[in-house]
């Protein structure tokens, strides 16, 4: 009865440990660092630990610091009295996810600013479906998994962020992989299972 004891702990133990074989990464883009400025491009590469993402904006991008909640990533809009380099009414940024498709993605999540009451803006993946931020959203990490997974399920990296009833500005995107087990990893240690699940077969049978 030792014996038995030692394997079924053993066995749990094992089964415990599976979740966390997988080694999980996060990979962070902050579009809030920069003082106000144009980067004088519509399109710019953001790197995280070597994993690149492209923003395409419908004009030039443009960073935006002016705090209360209105810092981030927007678009230049010209010299009126009332532009705020937001992302506006028919305005977009893109952003180009391609290097995450083949990844094993656990979480995704997306901050937009700029987000008063009654406002809205919407991160879309261009098959219909989409994502709806609201005020109450404003300076929070949103989780976008699923409107992502719809985009690995179209081959398609683009993720669109676009002004609602109001103006954004794009904050932060934050991703989380998970290693996959190699087959002949888990080959070996299924087989390891099964062979203390026999051995327990057996003790029970005597």
């Amino acid at each position: 009865m030792k014996s038995l004891a030692v394997a079924v702990l053993f066995l749990v133990v094992v089964a415990g440990a599976l979740p966390a074989a997988a080694n999980s990464t996060t990979y962070t883009w902050n579009f809030a660092t920069s003082p106000n400025h144009s980067l004088g491009t519509n399109s710019h590469l953001y790197l995280s630990s070597g994993i690149g993402i492209t923003a395409t904006g419908s004009s030039n991008l443009y960073y935006k610091s002016g705090g209360l909640g209105e810092t981030g990533l927007g678009l230049v809009c010209g010299h009126h009295s009332s532009c705020d380099h937001e992302i506006g009414h028919g305005q977009s940024i893109v952003f180009n996810l391609s290097g995450l498709l083949g990844k094993n993605v656990t979480g995704i999540s997306l901050t937009l600013e700029s987000l008063q009451a009654g406002e809205t803006g919407s991160v879309c993946d261009g098959f219909g479906a989409c994502v709806t931020f609201t005020a109450g959203n404003n300076n929070k990490s949103v989780s976008i998994l699923g409107l992502f997974t719809d985009m690995r399920n179209h081959h398609s990296g683009n993720l669109i962020v676009k002004a609602g009833s109001g103006d954004v500005l794009v904050d932060q995107l934050q991703v989380t992989t998970s290693a996959v087990p190699e087959p002949g990893s888990l080959f070996l240690m299924g087989s390891g299972l099964l062979g203390i699940v026999g051995v327990i077969r057996r003790k029970l049978s005597c």
